[in-house]
């Protein structure tokens, strides 16, 4: 039996789109409503992302059992409040958002308690829209999950006993589409976040822009892979991490200095030589390739 027969997906883009995908190869007996836009439905029913579409939040939320807010963080902010209004009864409600701790508290003034489960695929792209979207996007890929509970000492109890009925719901599906669930509380994820997720953001986009200045300009054309790997990121959408860096913004100045300490001191080094840096870079790097889509709970 599925953990859920009725899924209202709200934002069918890269990340709603492909759990679309995902969920029509992998649940089976699981039914796809898409809401968004017009032009997004069509092409997402031209990918067969979905098995119902609309445009009308409340219509989309009809019999379902299950709603995933698959948009950008401040979009899902500004919807919460609807969707606690139009839930139906019974009905879990996850989000997608690349931070938590004010998705949290947003859910939690809506009134939505235990029935919201905060959620994290650490899958994506550089690229945006539903012409990106693919159904295995999730393989192998750690999701966070934030417990709902609100007062530390139940946290610590709910951890003890596995997490509320909505987490353990919503984990069952993210193992079904081939993710890996990792529990987190928000304000851990929104601290990790910072380190794993927004600072390699930042440092493609502050490279890029320093292999582009004036100096360096008239040699692009001399560039090899090293620059074009770690340029990618550059190319993500600047309104969607506007949000993000917005509703994080201490973790990701926290995560800034830490890196800005490494350039000194490796900068500090060059007359000397830099190896010890490399070295333990090179440890770092293995301990992320055999870790990193791990998925390991750490709840």
């Amino acid at each position: 039996m599925p953990p859920f027969r009725r899924v209202a997906i709200v934002g069918v883009g890269l990340i709603g789109g492909s759990i679309g995908l995902a969920v029509r190869r992998h649940v089976r007996g699981a039914r796809v409503v898409g809401v968004d836009r017009k032009a997004v439905l069509r092409a997402a029913r031209a990918r067969r992302a979905m098995d119902e579409a609309t445009t009308s939040l409340a219509r989309g939320l009809q019999g379902a059992d299950l709603v995933i807010l698959a948009l950008p963080v401040d979009a899902i902010l500004e919807i919460l409040p609807r969707v606690a209004v139009l839930l139906p009864q019974g009905a879990v409600v996850t989000d997608v958002g690349s931070t938590k701790e004010a998705i949290d508290r947003a859910a939690r003034r809506a009134g939505l308690g235990a029935r919201f489960v905060g959620g994290h695929p650490m899958a994506g792209s550089e690229r945006s829209g539903i012409a990106h979207a693919d159904g295995r996007l999730f393989a192998g890929a750690p999701w966070v999950l934030c417990r709902p509970e609100g007062a530390a000492a139940s946290r610590r109890v709910a951890a003890r006993q596995g997490g509320s009925d909505s987490t353990r719901r919503v984990a069952a599906l993210v193992r079904r589409l081939g993710a890996r669930p990792a529990f987190l509380d928000p304000r851990a994820h929104d601290n990790a976040m910072a380190r794993l997720s927004h600072l390699p953001q930042l440092v493609s986009v502050a490279l890029t822009n320093a292999a582009g200045d004036r100096e360096a300009r008239p040699f692009l054309h001399l560039s090899g892979p090293g620059l074009l790997r770690m340029s990618r990121l550059a190319e993500s959408p600047p309104g969607l991490w506007d949000a993000i860096l917005r509703t994080n913004r201490r973790a990701a100045t926290r995560a800034l200095d830490a890196f800005t300490r490494e350039i000194r001191r490796l900068r500090a080094s060059l007359g000397s030589g830099p190896a010890v840096h490399f070295r333990r870079a090179a440890r770092v790097r293995a301990r992320l390739l055999s870790e990193g889509r791990g998925g390991a709970t750490l709840w």
